[in-house]
């Protein structure tokens, strides 16, 4: 009866009625391993050989009979051929304690009693099975109650009691009861409609659940317009961008696969465009401006997508160390410096020269070789076509290497004199040089002239790497020491201290600052706050196991390099070691680095280029 009102409230709902399902007409199945269940189309649950996962019997099987009554079956199925026989069933015990015996017998064809005309019932049980003789015999309790195999009712082994269905009314009173139902539904509007329908839902049991999604399933959205369930298509345009512009790069690819339209917003060039300029696929100027201007068109359209996959290809190669290694040779020494552009790279070395080579011929012999300082040339800057140098020997020297005069004559153009030893680390802009040294200081010069504007004193020992911008000097030293200066003033600002050896070498940015030590530890500190945020060793994150030489930074990752002969990338945010470099047979004593490659120096005498736009 609930299958029969579920059927007719969906034709009351005007949706397409499925074939009605034939659960109760049938003859009931011969005695088998697994029981049938009341419902064909999937109850699932009731397949396995388990019956203590059975969390509800099956309303068929677990049917009980009344002793000496007259009962007859009022669940009809549409369809079904209806049968008026009546059956009496006579039994001693509805059901048999686990250790005892129990049998059913005599049970005769007709009791005499009948339903009336109007009243006509399809029978549960077959023809077959009026007569039946049912023998349960358990002399053990811990045995399972046997069937007699021309019964065609089952029993349930472990379960402990049947359960009594619920009793359905006379079938002209279900009737009636129906067509009232269907009236009063008539009558209703749509919000009382919906409130009767989840009055009923919360009444039904599985079966009747079960049935109405096998019912509604197909013909959910039979009326709906097209793409209702896409949420993107029903938004405006703007804001389903909006949307997706919080998608990574893959997920954003994915999300062309699904549809015409969602491929068209997802090639939208903003999405795009926004993608590279995240921190992680953002490239540094020059090489930012260089590559758009390859892929802009003679119209001025940029293709942005485009140049995303690029530059996802060139992060990729990155991470994984997929790169091209060229090798320059001619030092007689280990290199101690390096410094490049677009076309060219400077080395100096311990064996007092400086060589340039070109990056655009095959050749790996040095082009031209410079020849000035006495003692070990031991720091280098290249700014354009100026190259500035700091030596063993105490002095700076600045070199014209403009193309225009061809390498072959280049000069030395100042000579800066002010220091009373090495000159072991310098760096150029703003027109000036900022220079230290085993003097203990630094030394501030202007460039054009070579004269000296301020001495920088503090540190108490040797001076070995510094770095500065248009407000502040960041020097490290031997007295394991970071300082912090006013580039104006020349006054110190801070001073960091947590190496346990001499600090070789930093970069910094606006608000951190990265330095390596011969401890072999990379220490990041936060600049307002004076403290060490992070630390990369060994233990921790698989660091270098030599004293650290140099390293440098931009938005995204450190690049060092140490005597363990090997070149570590580092993401800056998390301090996660991405790749290990390892092409040197000695240490790694400089390097310098772009978006598209890495230039190093070794005490091997090489100069090594790891081009990662080629792989």
């Amino acid at each position: 009866q609930h299958y029969y009102i579920t059927n007719n409230l969906s034709f009351m709902m005007k949706k397409p009625l499925q074939a009605p399902v034939q659960h109760l007409s049938r003859s009931l199945p011969q005695l088998s391993n697994t029981p049938v269940c009341h419902c064909p189309v999937c109850c699932s649950c009731r397949a396995g050989d388990n019956r203590r996962s059975w969390n509800t019997p099956c309303p068929l099987l677990s049917l009980t009979i009344p002793e000496k009554s007259t009962r007859p079956s009022s669940m009809i199925s549409p369809g079904s051929q209806s049968l008026t026989t009546d059956v009496t069933l006579t039994r001693k015990t509805s059901l048999p304690p686990s250790n005892c015996s129990s049998e059913v017998e005599n049970v005769p064809e007709s009791a005499g009693d009948s339903t009336s005309a109007g009243d006509s019932t399809s029978s549960f049980l077959s023809a077959e099975t009026r007569n039946c003789h049912v023998r349960r015999s358990c002399p053990d309790s811990t045995k399972r109650c046997s069937v007699d195999e021309d019964s065609p009712l089952l029993s349930f082994g472990r379960r402990k009691r049947f359960r009594r269905p619920r009793q359905g009314v006379p079938t002209v009173q279900f009737h009636t009861h129906l067509r009232t139902m269907l009236g009063w539904y008539e009558e209703f509007d749509d919000a009382q409609k919906n409130d009767f329908l989840k009055q009923l839902l919360e009444i039904s049991n599985s079966p009747q659940t079960h049935l109405l999604s096998t019912l509604m399933a197909p013909i959910l959205h039979a009326n709906c317009p097209h793409n209702c369930t896409d949420i993107l298509y029903w938004l405006p345009p703007g804001l389903s961008l909006e949307i997706l512009g919080y998608l990574d790069a893959y997920s954003l690819a994915e999300c062309q696969k699904v549809n015409k339209y969602w491929y068209r917003l997802s090639c939208d060039t903003k999405l795009w465009r926004d993608l590279c300029f995240r921190p992680f696929y953002r490239l540094g100027a020059k090489v930012a401006s260089k590559q758009l201007e390859i892929f802009k068109s003679r119209y001025g359209y940029i293709p942005w997508r485009r140049v995303f996959i690029e530059r996802y290809k060139l992060q990729h190669n990155w991470l994984t160390g997929n790169c091209y290694v060229r090798t320059f040779e001619g030092h007689t020494q280990g290199i101690t410096c390096v410094q490049f552009d677009d076309f060219r790279i400077v080395s100096g070395s311990s064996d007092k020269t400086i060589k340039v080579w070109s990056t655009r011929s095959n050749t790996p012999w040095g082009g031209l070789t410079l020849r000035g300082h006495s003692g070990t040339v031991r720091c280098l800057h290249l700014n354009n076509n100026q190259l500035v140098s700091g030596s063993s020997d105490c002095t700076i020297k600045v070199w014209d290497l403009a193309e225009g005069v061809g390498w072959s004559r280049s000069r030395c153009t100042v000579t800066m004199v002010g220091h009373s030893h090495t000159v072991r680390c310098l760096q150029v802009g703003l027109g000036v040089v900022v220079s230290g040294s085993y003097d203990h200081t630094l030394k501030k010069w202007r460039l054009s002239t070579g004269e000296c504007l301020a001495t920088l004193r503090g540190h108490l020992a040797a001076v070995l790497s510094v770095q500065f911008d248009c407000s502040k000097i960041v020097s490290g030293s031997c007295d394991n020491t970071i300082k912090v200066w006013s580039f104006d003033t020349g006054e110190c600002l801070a001073t960091l201290s947590g190496h346990n050896n001499a600090v070789t070498c930093i970069h910094f940015d606006h608000s951190r600052i990265v330095s390596g030590s011969l401890d072999t530890q990379i220490k990041v500190w936060d600049i307002k706050s004076e403290r060490c945020i992070q630390t990369l060793d060994w233990a921790s994150a698989e660091g270098h196991t030599g004293v650290v030489r140099c390293l440098q930074a931009d938005t995204w990752r450190i690049v060092s390099a140490a005597d363990d002969k090997t070149i570590k990338v580092w993401s800056l945010e998390s301090g996660k070691r991405l790749v290990t470099l390892r092409e040197h047979t000695d240490g790694v004593t400089c390097l310098q680095f772009n978006d598209l490659k890495i230039v190093s120096g070794s005490y091997d005498k090489t100069v090594k280029l790891w081009d990662f736009t080629k792989s």
